[in-house]
């Protein structure tokens, strides 16, 4: 717990706040005394969200949700007000880590603790599905481990169990890690939804990792979708349980009840006396107070037309020796394949084009020799569960890595970290290098972008009309930034923060600039590219009629050739990915790389194209310049 700050609320309706528990994009947590001397927990809303009339419909949602819900695995609610200015919600303090927490800092839970968290998470779940509700949000960090049991906690985006799923232009509500294949399509979401992420909260407990995770959210969703569930580690009893929780098919998922009965009669040994939170220690760190989870706001807003690939290899071919690479014809259809990471998340050529950089989410971080290929150097870095945006330093000196809530910036040679950012209360969306390197600008949720200078380590904050933001990308004078979101884009002046543009292009997620500067490219979640004039400050043109379901897919990365004549456009979709290379002045596709994916980028003689390999053995391949 930490003290209360000097603009926070010393009283909420009749209580006394007494510290700060924790805080999410849209609410405050606070420890606070009742009237009578019990310790309670405070969620009070935002002020910027406090006037918004759809925000306070749901958390009213939220609060009659709660109430609804009895029992001894879910929060009571004591009190609340969603008409307060503003709106608050107070449940009973429950002592103990959450189960996120309780992981993290001592390890995977014994096959007896997780046996009885399950159990006590399903007829946790029995009760809310008794009041006709299904929670849809269940994961680890809303189960909070207490003494008594576990607890069930955030009822934010429960709602009727025959209702539509939870979802605003096609937006769908909940974290994708531990959601239902039907969540994550926007589909009716009923009881067999909660089922499937009791599954992978169970494997988390047993394992310290989701059956899902992946480095990117769209990888996370292309695995729920499409992949079985990763339970290396789960043996005996427990496996077929959680295998029939994470049934694809909602069909095909046990009920609560039966559940109940498998978890009381699977031939696990049954617990001693021992609670289940007993065992492993707790670091002192991890002792947070379990009510900042129970008030916690639910994750939202991630658009539900995230259903492309990971870009991991689909099948195996022989690797092309890099000897090859001077005879690939001239239409650029006959590339080299050379080692790197499984699945790159970026990819940069050095400024004499003698070096690429190449980095995922696996922490190796690759320097090859772009003439043979060799490797120059594989430095290796500590994985954490979430991995956002990758990005070099124009050199390739640095690699800067997005994580949970921080941003990390590593030696790219050896892997040795040099700085961090940290301060932020959601977890990094963009960054981007300045063209010289010297500054990093980051954002994580929201309209603030920081931008540091990497020799000082001295910070200014811009601010963005069009966020939360997606995409951020430099001018090549630096001068510029560039932002884009589900909405729209914007261009913003580095020294100053003023607001040059917002570009009417929705559903963006990728940006380039043309060498000249004069060109802002901006890639679409629907699949086409609408190029803006800089100096005018509006989208001229556009690239491709397609859609995400029935064209080749989200635009994933963009790459202008030094010259300016060509962009290469890297789509991604459910089970494929696609790079087409467009002739900018004829305003036609010139061919179509096979077995390319993103990121996409051009040597800076504008010889070479390097793509991420798809369907073939390797990590990088280079192209001859079609």
């Amino acid at each position: 717990m930490e003290p209360l700050g000097p603009d926070d609320p010393g009283q909420i309706g009749p209580y006394r706040l007494v510290g700060r528990l924790g805080e999410g994009g849209m609410g405050q947590v606070f420890l606070g005394w009742s009237p009578g001397g019990r310790k309670v927990a405070v969620k009070v809303i935002r002020p910027e969200h406090a006037g918004d009339v759809e925000f306070r419909v749901r958390f009213g949602r939220e609060v009659e949700a709660a109430r609804r819900v009895g029992g001894f695995h879910t929060a009571q609610v004591v009190d609340a007000d969603p008409q307060a200015d503003p709106p608050w919600l107070v449940t009973a303090f429950v002592e103990g880590p959450s189960l996120l927490e309780l992981v993290r800092g001592g390890g995977p839970l014994g096959v007896d603790a997780v046996r009885v968290l399950g159990a006590g998470l399903a007829e946790g779940l029995s009760a809310v599905h008794g009041c006709g509700l299904v929670h849809r949000d269940l994961k680890p960090g809303n189960v909070i481990m207490s003494a008594d049991g576990p607890r069930i906690i955030d009822f934010g985006i429960a709602r009727d169990a025959h209702a539509s799923t939870l979802t605003a232009a096609g937006v769908v509500m909940g974290t994708f890690s531990f959601m239902s294949p039907e969540q994550v399509r926007a589909e009716v979401a009923g009881p067999g939804s909660d089922v499937f992420s009791l599954g992978c909260v169970l494997a988390y407990a047993a394992t310290g990792r989701g059956p899902f995770d992946a480095g990117t959210i769209p990888a996370i969703v292309h695995r729920v979708l499409y992949e079985p569930p990763r339970l290396d580690g789960i043996t005996g009893p427990l496996l077929p349980i959680i295998v029939g929780c994470l049934a694809k098919d909602i069909a095909q998922r046990p009920s609560i009840p039966n559940l109940l009965a498998q978890l009381g009669t699977a031939g696990i040994p049954a617990p001693g006396p021992t609670p289940a939170v007993a065992s492993p220690p707790i670091p002192r760190r991890a002792l947070l107070a379990g009510a900042a989870a129970v008030v916690g706001i639910a994750a939202v807003g991630t658009p539900a037309a995230l259903l492309w690939p990971s870009l991991e290899s689909k099948g195996a071919s022989k690797r092309n020796e890099p000897s090859r690479l001077g005879n690939a014809s001239a239409r650029g259809t006959d590339p080299v394949v050379l080692r790197g990471p499984n699945r790159p998340e970026t990819l940069v050529f050095s400024q004499d084009g003698k070096t690429i950089g190449a980095s995922g989410t696996d922490g190796a971080i690759w320097l090859l020799e772009a003439a043979t290929g060799r490797s120059i150097s594989v430095a290796h870095v500590d994985v954490p569960k979430y991995v956002q945006p990758i990005e070099f330093s124009p050199d390739l000196k640095l690699l800067a890595r997005g994580e949970e809530k921080v941003v990390r910036v590593f030696d790219a040679a050896t892997g040795r970290a040099v700085d961090t950012l940290s301060g932020y209360t959601e977890n990094v969306r963009a960054i981007a290098f300045s063209p010289d390197g010297k500054t990093l600008a980051v954002n994580a949720g929201g309209e603030t972008i920081r931008v540091r200078d990497m020799t000082t380590r001295r910070e200014t904050t811009l601010r963005s009309k069009v966020g939360p933001l997606d995409a951020a990308a430099f001018s090549p004078d630096g001068r510029l930034l560039a932002f884009g979101n589900n909405n729209n884009s914007e261009l913003v002046r580095v020294d100053g923060g003023r607001s040059v543009a917002i570009l009417k292009w929705s559903r963006a997620h990728s940006l380039a600039f043309s060498p000249d500067g004069k060109t802002l490219a901006i890639g679409g979640i629907d699949g086409d590219v609408g190029l803006c004039d800089v100096a005018e400050g509006r989208v001229t043109a556009k690239l491709g009629e397609e859609d995400m379901f029935s064209g080749p897919g989200m635009v994933y990365s963009l790459a202008f050739s030094p010259d300016g004549k060509t962009l290469v456009v890297a789509h991604a979709a459910p089970g494929s990915a696609t790079v087409r290379v467009w002739d900018l002045a004829g305003r036609r596709i010139r061919t179509t790389l096979a077995n390319a994916a993103a990121p996409v980028v051009f040597s800076p003689d504008g010889k070479l194209l390097a793509a991420a390999a798809y369907g073939v053995e390797g990590g990088v391949q280079l192209w001859k310049a079609p």
